[in-house]
């Protein structure tokens, strides 16, 4: 079994940079980051790789992640998260090491209700901050597909 969570960036600042890649989370943005950390951390959720897009909104959400969750393994910035081409993003997640187990990966819209939308049907628009957790019934990211793929729950802020 491979476990993925997808958690889109919560609430960006629109007003902190002219450049769409350097906006800031608002400060609710920040709580909002931390109460769906919590949530996963009272569920137990470890991530053994968290991938996120390099922007400075998803930047903060994962360290936000890495702390409250004590994950002590670097997180690892993917270009393709921001760029926003699902299938980049599908070709990533099938290259994740063999070793991960689960997976979470922190970007942005329209991109992750896609990939959802593309693996099991998720038809909502991902909500900022929000968690979407999906599991694969294979013991390979080499093999995840839409047959395999089946949506476990939807975590919000």
């Amino acid at each position: 079994m491979k476990t993925l969570y997808i958690m889109r960036d919560p609430e960006k600042d629109t007003k902190s940079s002219s450049d769409d890649f350097f906006l800031t989370l608002t400060q609710k943005g920040e709580i909002d980051a931390r109460n769906v950390a919590t949530k996963l951390f009272n569920k137990n959720v470890k991530p053994d790789l968290i991938v996120s897009s390099p922007s400075l909104r998803a930047e903060t959400t994962s360290m936000i992640l890495s702390k409250v969750l004590d994950i002590n393994k670097g997180i690892v910035y993917n270009e393709g998260l921001y760029q926003g081409y699902l299938e980049e993003l599908i070709e990533s997640v099938t290259f994740t090491f063999h070793t991960v187990d689960t997976l979470m990966l922190v970007g942005h819209n329209p991109l992750l209700t896609n990939f959802a939308n593309h693996f099991v049907g998720y038809k909502d628009k991902i909500g900022m901050g929000e968690v979407l957790k999906i599991e694969f019934d294979t013991s390979s990211w080499v093999d995840v597909e839409v047959d395999n793929a089946k949506l476990i729950e939807k975590i919000e802020p």
